[in-house]
């Protein structure tokens, strides 16, 4: 239709006004066309900068977002055995102690057994619901099932606690997710991971 308008009847001259439309138009495109371009690389900067600073975040949060990203964390699997002599054949108080602070996961990691029974209590109570403790008490020679313990999200680690009456600490990490073999020696207790 410009192009109609563009030529006079009886005129090889275009038409003023219609080189004025085309020209608007084809200004209002190209204006368009740069508004949404500069729109779509501020929309990537913006983007990649917020990527980078997401990274830098996740980088410097990791441990973090490892606990938070497990759904379901893999149990603690048990065997235990305990030998005929086991803690001069007197029974044997061992506990697992599942823990959620960052802090005492620290700590327990080098808390001997004969601390750890002498401030159980206490520990409990400072700790509450961020220290799961699991209990038992075997004589030398019983048999033992299996014993699974499923760990709540959040766990920093477990540790294992064998209150003998010899010197020593008695105490030890347990690993995530595999099964562990606990013998419950004389003297002390002896760990090995299963295949």
């Amino acid at each position: 239709m410009c192009d109609r308008v563009a030529k006079s009847v009886g005129s090889s001259q275009p038409n003023p006004r219609a080189v004025g439309l085309r020209t608007a138009h084809a200004l209002h495109r190209s204006l368009l066309c740069r508004s949404l371009l500069c729109a779509l690389i501020g929309s990537l900067l913006f983007a990649s900068l917020a990527c980078a600073g997401l990274r830098k975040k996740i980088a410097g949060d990791a441990s973090k977002l490892a606990h938070f990203i497990t759904l379901v964390p893999e149990p603690v699997n048990l065997t235990v055995s305990v030998t005929d002599k086991a803690n001069d054949n007197s029974p044997v108080a061992v506990d697992v102690a599942l823990i959620k602070d960052k802090n005492f996961w620290k700590s327990a990691q080098s808390m001997a057994a004969k601390d750890w029974f002498a401030q159980k209590d206490d520990l409990q109570r400072r700790y509450q619901s961020k220290l799961i403790v699991h209990s038992w008490e075997w004589v030398p020679g019983q048999p033992i099932p299996r014993i699974s313990m499923k760990l709540p999200r959040g766990v920093e680690g477990a540790m294992i606690f064998a209150n003998y009456q010899s010197p020593g600490s008695h105490s030890a990490p347990l690993p995530q997710g595999v099964k562990v073999s606990v013998a419950l020696q004389p003297d002390d207790f002896t760990m090995k991971v299963n295949q």
